[in-house]
């Protein structure tokens, strides 16, 4: 290998280290103050609460099936999830061997509704709300554990949403700020009235993906506790880039208010 191939190499991994993950970001990892018997109890219900997996159920799409909780998914043994679809590389396809789809141009007028739960055309018109570079972006978690740890009640806003609320004060929503959702899959939010509505099966690692290939200049990702995993972490360790908050030091659903200082300065 001569010089030459070295150095375009080394400039090719140096420009994708370079252009990966955001410029800076934090991942919360927030919890409920509990007393540490109920703690146990919390974290064995959490276990237990995995059985949602075999609750699936099967819109059968050929040899798929579609669940609006999970996406389109192959069905394993005792109906659990076997292997779910990459959408990002079923959106790219013109032609489908399950389903009838719409044709290109029609795709491409299809209104993408913010209210809507899942829509699997949806993606060439979100990724034209995402181009270019946010000051600020927060990725809110609303998977169904998240009840869990940042319930306060159907009449009550949960932290999340006064948290938001707060800070759309100085950081207007798609002005100096935007906001996602997320539990199996990253969607723009619109407004802040189902943040607090939180159901479905956490994917973190789509969400990592997506995390690393954000263009954003800070990125604060809010989820709970019970997504710690070893894996998770050591990635956002190994970024170089990512701060996290609340394992050291538990970092509270009504504490999140106190942030609120800081994070302002970051839209600004």
């Amino acid at each position: 290998m001569n010089l030459k191939t070295i150095f375009i190499t080394l400039l090719v991994l140096f420009s994708a280290h370079a252009f990966a993950w955001p410029k800076n970001f934090e991942v919360w990892f927030i919890k409920k103050p509990l007393n540490a018997w109920l703690d146990n109890i919390l974290i064995d219900q959490y276990k237990s609460s995995k059985i949602v997996q075999s609750q699936i159920q099967c819109q059968p799409m050929g040899e798929y099936c579609f669940d609006p909780q999970v996406g389109l998914y192959k069905k394993g043994e005792e109906n659990k999830v076997q292997e779910r679809v990459d959408l990002s590389l079923v959106e790219s396809e013109s032609s489908y061997d399950f389903m009838e789809v719409p044709e290109k141009m029609e795709r491409e007028m299809i209104n993408c509704d913010d209210a809507n739960f899942f829509d699997i055309f949806c993606g060439k018109a979100q990724k034209k709300m995402k181009e270019g570079r946010s000051d600020l972006e927060i990725w809110v978690d609303t998977s169904s554990t998240m009840k869990q740890i940042d319930f306060n009640g159907f009449d009550k806003k949960c932290a999340r949403e006064v948290f938001l609320e707060s800070l759309a004060q100085t950081c207007p929503l798609n002005k100096k700020m935007k906001v996602y959702y997320f539990e199996s899959f990253l969607k723009e939010a619109g407004s802040f009235d189902r943040v607090c509505l939180s159901g479905g099966v956490n994917n973190m690692k789509r969400i990592l993906q997506e995390l690393k290939k954000s263009k954003a200049k800070n990125v604060i990702l809010i989820t709970d506790i019970f997504e710690a995993e070893q894996s998770f972490i050591s990635e956002i360790e190994n970024s170089g880039r990512g701060k996290i908050r609340g394992l050291d030091k538990p970092l509270y659903a009504n504490e999140i208010k106190n942030e609120l200082k800081r994070v302002r300065k970051l839209c600004q």
